[in-house]
């Protein structure tokens, strides 16, 4: 963070770009597609520029206008592969991918992040050509930041917000081009997942170091989205208390799906496989190796031989391959165990299954900092089982209301006991029931978009209905405030 930097000086009227990743890392997406949807909605100028793929994973705003930075090739191409260049970039690679991304429609896009081709993933792919670019120096890239600063002066953008940290060079980078630079905010989400592929390069400390250098640059205390997190960000990055502030996630608040029309649409979705008599057990979330899927497995596994009534759901995509969870499946069928599947989710789809389910299971094995998935289940009244440790621990509690249970990180044993409470016990789960919207509510798209203007100085500008500007630019085609230490 700037020395110079002041959360209460004046400042212009702002206007917003969005820095996303595309692609199968839809998590962190969401969260900042749904603080940019919130923006325009109050009548703020809000512009989305998307690196690696174009993948807008919910609807956004009309007056939002989206932009290319860069596609997955540029760093990590096809020509240049061809060429025998294994290090720099292309910008003919870079065009050619927005070119694929134009042609190949965006379901069977997101198919191919899940699946590969192959023995290639394309997720590894892209994401090691961006993280050896970071490392090695994003300045060396000249053309990508002359277009972007053209675009910054040209939309007259004050304030720049990338998904994720390892965006944070590009934002200190175009300040040099641009004759009013835009303040940018750094969030620190999900960065020591991408970090693995940087170990695995033998490029993680560098990239850690780039992270930092990005915190310390930046305009503003870079976020993260729990006071645990935060911890692991002093530990791992070296950065001081005094350069976090605590903004979780959040989502939006949905009205609350009528459970006899969710137990319609489950039977639409699974068909005669699911019972609506029968408590549903419920995971839902990426289907990758730190979400503990398979320790819900053993668990229900363990309930199932004490005769306790359930049935279990597992849904969700993946981001990193299919190893883990063609992994779980076979565990699954090792133990007899019926489970009810789904991939790719409908919003409907989804609202349903929260809302018909006994309760959520989320058995993250890696001090999970938030967990969206939980709290949109209480946005529906379900209750929810998490571990003890992480961000994702505090999720069920506000003050002395309470929405669910913890069980023992890694404990196998007691997150069956937990379930079995929820399972059986019909006044807690009642209770639980009984808190879980309103615990669910301080996480709404409002409280957290306002957390984040007081934040950068823009108090001023929470409520704001303005007229949005309209931009020159022709459409492309190709397409209660908290403030907590930690």
């Amino acid at each position: 963070m700037t020395d110079n930097y002041d959360p209460t000086r004046t400042l212009k009227r702002p206007s917003f770009g969005f820095i996303m990743i595309g692609g199968a890392l839809v998590g962190s997406a969401i969260r900042d597609l749904r603080l940019a949807n919130e923006l325009a909605e109050r009548g703020h100028p809000v512009h989305v520029f998307w690196t690696i793929d174009r993948t807008p994973v919910m609807e956004l705003h009309p007056d939002i206008r989206q932009h290319w930075l860069f596609n997955s090739g540029r760093y990590n191409g096809f020509i240049m592969k061809l060429l025998f260049i294994r290090r720099g970039y292309f910008a003919a690679d870079d065009y050619l991918g927005r070119f694929l991304c134009r042609v190949i429609p965006l379901k069977f896009r997101m198919w191919l992040y899940q699946n590969g081709v192959g023995s290639f993933d394309i997720v590894r792919w892209a994401m090691n050509g961006l993280i050896r670019h970071v490392c090695q120096g994003v300045e060396r890239d000249r053309g990508v930041f002359k277009s972007f600063a053209k675009k910054i002066e040209r939309e007259r953008i004050t304030h720049l917000i990338p998904n994720l940290s390892v965006f944070g060079p590009f934002c200190d980078e175009v300040k040099k081009y641009v004759s009013s630079p835009p303040s940018y905010l750094v969030t620190y989400q999900g960065y020591e997942v991408y970090g693995n592929y940087a170990f695995d390069l033998g490029l993680g400390e560098q990239l850690y170091q780039r992270l930092k250098e990005t915190a310390e640059r930046s305009d503003f205390p870079a976020v993260v989205v729990s006071a645990d997190y935060g911890e692991r960000v002093q530990r791992d990055l070296g950065l001081r208390s005094d350069q976090l502030e605590v903004i979780p996630a959040c989502i939006t608040l949905p009205e609350q799906t009528e459970l006899q029309s969710a137990k319609k649409i489950l039977c639409d979705l699974y068909g005669d496989k699911y019972d609506p008599r029968i408590p549903l057990l419920t995971y839902m979330g990426r289907q990758d190796s730190e979400k503990g899927i398979d320790l819900l497995l053993y668990a229900a596994k363990m309930l199932n031989e004490r005769g306790v009534p359930f049935q279990l759901a597992v849904s969700g995509t993946t981001a990193w391959g299919q190893v883990y969870k063609q992994a779980c499946h076979q565990i699954a069928a090792n133990l007899r165990l019926p489970v009810l599947t789904a991939d790719y989710l409908t919003v409907e789809q989804m609202s349903a299954l929260y809302r018909a389910s006994r309760c959520i299971a989320y058995p993250s094995i890696h001090r999970e900092p938030f967990g969206m998935v939980p709290v949109e289940a209480m946005a529906q009244g379900t209750p929810i089982v998490v571990p003890d440790a992480g961000g994702v621990s505090k999720l069920p509690f506000q003050g002395d209301r309470q929405a669910g249970l913890t069980f023992r990180m890694w404990d196998t044993a007691d997150l069956a006991r937990q379930l079995e409470r929820l399972l059986l016990d019909d006044a807690l789960h009642a209770q639980f029931s009984n808190n879980a919207r309103r615990i669910a509510e301080q996480y709404s798209v409002s409280n957290v978009c306002d957390q984040m203007l007081d934040l950068i100085g823009l108090s001023a500008y929470k409520r704001s209905k303005q007229t949005p500007v309209q931009s020159e630019e022709a459409p492309d085609e190709s397409f209660q405030k908290t403030r907590v230490a930690v």
